[in-house]
C-alpha cells in the first residue's frame, strides 16, 4: 500500500507541469462544460445552511475542479498527495483567501475534522488509491449533514463488457485520431499555454528521457477496477443518492468533436455519482 502511494506521488510530481497536455480527454471544451454544469448542480443541492460552501477538492491535481469551484463561488481546500501538483496549482491560482492547499497522506483524511465541509468533490482519483472504499467512509465523515459527496470520472461497468457499439466507437476514434495527428503542433501549443514554461520543458524532457510513465494507476484492470456497487453501498446508509449517471467522455480536444457527437448517445465509459448526507 505504501509503495503505491509513494509511486503515485513521485509520478505526479514529475508530470504535474505537463499533466493537462497529457490528458486531452479531460481538458477539452466539452468535458469542461459538463464538469462545470454538474458541479453547479451539486453546489445548488447543498442543504447545510452555509452561505458560502467550503469544498474539499480531493486529489485536486493541477486544479481541474478547483478552477470551476472557485468560479462558482465556493471556498476550496485543494488537496493532493503530490507536492508537485499542489505547487502547479498554487502557481496557477495564486494567493487567495478562498483557496487553501493541503497535502494528503493517501490513506485517510485524519487531518480534517468531522462535518467540516459542505461538499467533497472527487474527479478521476479513486483508481489511484489503494483502499478507495475506506476513503468513501472518510468523505461521509467529514461532510456536514446536508452536504454533498460528488464522485466523477471513473470507468463505468459497461466499459468492461466489450459491447459492440463501444468497440465500434473505439475503432472510429482511433482512425480519426490517426488521421488528425500532429504531435509537433500539440507539443508547441501545450508549451505556449503554460505559465511555468521552464518546469514544463523540464518535465517533458524527463518523461521522454525515462520512457513512458504511467499516472500511478492501480484499479484500472479487468480483474481490479472501481466497483460502483460497493461505492453506492458505502454511501447509501447515510446519504440520499441524488444523481448516478454513465457518460461517454470526449477524447477530442478540438471542436467539432465529430466522433464523440456520433457516439455519445449510444455508449458510455465513465460514471459519476452524487449523494447528500442525511
Amino acid at each position: 500500500m505504501f509503495d503505491h502511494i509513494a509511486h503515485n506521488s513521485r509520478v505526479h510530481d514529475l508530470i504535474a507541469p505537463i499533466y493537462e497536455t497529457r490528458h486531452g480527454e479531460i481538458f477539452n471544451e466539452i468535458e469542461q462544460k459538463r464538469i462545470c454544469e454538474l458541479l453547479g448542480y451539486a453546489l445548488n443541492s447543498i442543504k447545510t445552511g452555509s452561505d458560502i460552501p467550503r469544498v474539499l477538492d480531493f486529489g485536486a491535481g493541477t486544479g481541474n475542479l478547483t478552477r470551476h469551484l472557485l468560479n462558482l463561488g465556493s471556498n476550496v481546500v485543494a488537496s493532493d498527495v503530490s507536492a508537485g501538483c499542489l505547487r502547479e496549482l498554487a502557481s496557477t491560482f495564486g494567493a487567495s483567501d478562498r483557496l487553501q492547499l493541503a497535502q494528503l497522506n493517501g490513506l485517510d483524511l485524519a487531518q480534517f475534522a468531522d462535518a467540516s465541509f459542505d461538499m467533497v468533490a472527487v474527479y478521476s482519483v479513486l483508481h489511484h488509491i489503494p483502499d478507495y472504499l475506506a476513503l468513501i467512509d472518510e468523505f461521509v465523515r467529514i461532510v456536514k449533514p446536508g452536504g454533498i459527496i460528488y464522485i466523477d470520472h471513473e470507468v463505468c461497468p459497461a466499459y468492461w463488457e466489450n459491447r459492440p457499439e463501444y468497440l465500434e466507437y473505439c475503432e472510429a476514434l482511433e482512425k480519426h485520431q490517426a488521421a488528425h495527428q500532429d504531435n509537433l503542433w500539440k507539443s508547441g501549443a501545450g508549451f505556449l499555454r503554460q505559465k511555468n514554461k521552464l518546469r514544463y520543458l523540464f518535465s517533458a524532457f524527463q518523461v521522454k528521457l525515462n520512457g513512458p510513465t504511467d499516472d500511478g494507476d492501480i484499479h484500472v484492470h479487468a480483474d481490479d477496477h472501481i466497483e460502483w456497487i460497493k461505492i453506492r453501498n458505502r454511501l447509501e446508509p447515510l446519504c440520499e443518492i441524488l444523481l448516478e449517471q454513465d457518460y461517454l467522455v470526449c477524447r477530442e480536444r478540438n471542436l467539432p468533436a465529430v466522433i464523440w457527437e456520433s457516439w455519445c448517445r449510444s455508449c458510455a465509459d465513465m460514471r459519476l455519482i452524487a449523494g447528500r448526507k442525511q
